[in-house]
């Protein structure tokens, strides 16, 4: 091969290396937003993130209005990596989550309305479950709080952002949490934990005074609860006590 050949091979090769780094242009975005109903005062930061990553802000200069269609507006550019396309874009007013989202899809220009609501917001990832149930709770509170005071319902409480609680007794909890000592939110009956099975005495947990509960049933000193017919024959008998007692001992792995 010759030396020009050769050397034309080489810049192709630079070329094409050069093309492969050219990142993705930005999306732009613009039109109103408001807060809780109202046009966001000027000097509010919209914010947006992908997968959790802040890619692009712009501060209001006119009240209820980012951005704008006209050729020279400046609009919130949000610039991705290269895997992002087509991945969800979420927009923050001033820390609050806006209820919108789009898709982003490289050189495009669109536009936006986005609405925002303060206040204290939660979720749980499990909400329902037997005794004990561990519940790993996320704040989703808007407005970028400072402090946090969550009331379990079953006398626990916590000051964490995202606490991880564990509810040991069956029953039915209202959830409570306040951010910054003012905004509330109450979710009556939100976490229901129901007693593991064998549990008769309803304290949460299998042990010797649920094979003592079945044994009075059988000798008429309690009465008759149908769900203590762990062996399945249709009455409550002392091979229902005996079936408890093997299983708290570890004989037997499941009621």
């Amino acid at each position: 091969m010759r030396v020009k050949e050769i050397a034309w091979i080489c810049v192709l090769l630079v070329l094409i290396g050069t093309a492969s780094a050219v990142p993705l242009l930005p999306a732009e975005f613009w039109g109103s937003v408001t807060i809780d109903g109202n046009p966001a005062p000027a000097g509010t930061v919209i914010t947006a993130r992908i997968d959790g990553r802040d890619c692009g802000s712009l501060t209001l200069e006119t009240a209820g209005v980012y951005g704008g269609d006209a050729t020279f507006d400046k609009r919130l550019l949000v610039c991705g990596r290269d895997d992002d396309a087509k991945k969800t874009i979420t927009f923050f007013v001033d820390g609050m989550r806006a209820a919108e989202t789009a898709v982003y899809d490289p050189g495009t220009s669109s536009r936006l309305d986005l609405a925002a609501t303060s206040g204290a917001g939660f979720s749980a990832d499990v909400t329902a479950g037997v005794a004990p149930l561990t519940v790993r709770f996320t704040d989703e509170s808007s407005g970028d709080p400072k402090s946090w005071s969550w009331a379990f319902g079953d006398g626990g409480t916590s000051a964490e952002q995202n606490p991880v609680y564990t509810y040991r007794t069956p029953g039915n909890y209202t959830v409570n949490l306040t951010v910054d000592n003012s905004a509330a939110l109450s979710q009556p009956g939100y976490i229901t934990v129901t007693a593991p099975k064998g549990d008769v005495t309803g304290d949460g947990k299998v042990d010797i005074g649920d094979v003592a509960r079945v044994a009075y049933m059988v000798v008429g000193k309690a009465a008759v609860d149908p769900a203590a017919d762990f062996n399945g024959n249709g009455v409550v008998d002392i091979g229902d006590a005996a079936k408890i007692a093997y299983f708290f001992v570890g004989k037997i792995g499941a009621l």
